[in-house]
């Protein structure tokens, strides 16, 4: 008799842990993939495909059933929406988990928002199609590609119109990425201007224009600089040396003239793991280029207590500086 109850406690223990177990053993990837297409073929007939798909299983969600997934229209991939589904219940319920339970949002809602902003992109492309041939809307950055060289004047006159027409739809277009204009002309076909973008009262603001890295004459240009910063620091200051990180401001009103902003390291700091650390990035050298004639002007150590100062301070200090030398960036 006891064996029989042993072994009847022993099955139940067995079950709840099979039940339990199977709570976090969630549905393959395989049969998510066919839910998935099988949901899109029945609600939009096909109309809408997907890629990327990934098991967004975390601490968050506890859900192992929970896929995160890129949905887009098969001819127009520029509509597009990401999201997470739960796909072993995808067709009997669409209702996004990750929304508040009150919104009740699916699917559908997400797929009419990115159609929205499909349509409101197409106006503000329709709106410039005379001054900007080709716009695109990539994931980090609004590219304008003006086909031809541009005057400092026009840019200037473009981008303020463009930025304006997009925050005339702020909440359509907005994505939460898109930081950055990237402006192409015929002779910088890759990237020439960069115009960081912030976000201000749910509105996007401009900051001043950085030189493209992928701009025509930059690796030139680039020797060129570092080339002259090593030259200047092994004379004057041989305890720097430049890093990885700089900033390229471009002047507005030649779009040739610009100030190269490199970090210096100080070698004489080193942090071993005894005491406080510090921050060996101290220095602050400018070199006033022209990328036109890839001419050097001159240049200066700006700063070497970098350290001791915030990040407003900082750039305070290098607009200031490089104003006064004629870098206009407002």
């Amino acid at each position: 008799m006891k064996i029989t109850i042993l072994s009847i406690i022993c099955i139940l223990i067995a079950l709840l842990i099979v039940k339990g177990c199977a709570n976090y053993i969630g549905i393959p990837k395989k049969k998510a993939k066919q839910n998935l297409e099988e949901y899109l073929q029945k609600k939009y007939d096909g109309k809408l495909v997907f890629s990327d798909l990934t098991l967004f299983f975390n601490a968050a969600t506890m859900d192992p059933n929970m896929y995160g997934v890129l949905i887009y229209d098969k001819e127009i991939p520029e509509i597009a929406f990401y999201t997470h589904l739960n796909l072993k219940h995808i067709l009997e319920n669409d209702t996004l988990p990750m929304y508040p339970i009150s919104d009740n949002m699916t699917v559908d809602n997400l797929y009419q928002d990115a159609l929205k902003r499909y349509e409101t992109r197409q106006a503000v492309r329709a709106d410039f199609k005379n001054e900007i041939p080709e716009i695109t809307f990539s994931t980090e950055a609004i590219h304008l590609d003006f086909k031809r060289d541009v005057k400092s004047e026009v840019l200037d006159d473009v981008v303020t119109r463009f930025i304006d027409r997009l925050n005339q739809h702020y909440d359509v277009l907005n994505t939460g990425y898109q930081f950055r204009l990237l402006i192409k002309t015929s002779s910088h076909r890759d990237g020439f201007i960069v115009i960081p973008l912030d976000i201000e009262d749910s509105k996007r603001v401009q900051n001043p224009m950085v030189l493209s890295e992928k701009a025509k004459g930059f690796e030139n240009l680039k020797s060129m600089i570092l080339k002259n910063i090593h030259v200047k620091l092994a004379a004057s200051y041989p305890y720097f040396k430049a890093t990885e990180n700089r900033k390229i401001y471009m002047d507005k009103s030649t779009l040739s003239r610009g100030a190269w902003i490199q970090y210096l390291e100080d070698k004489r700091i080193t942090n071993n793991g005894k005491g406080k650390w510090r921050n060996p990035q101290t220095g602050i050298y400018v070199v006033y280029f022209d990328l036109d004639t890839q001419f050097i002007y001159h240049g200066e150590l700006l700063t070497d207590e970098n350290d001791t100062t915030s990040y407003s301070e900082e750039l305070k200090q290098i607009i200031s500086t490089i104003e006064a030398e004629g870098i206009r960036t407002k």
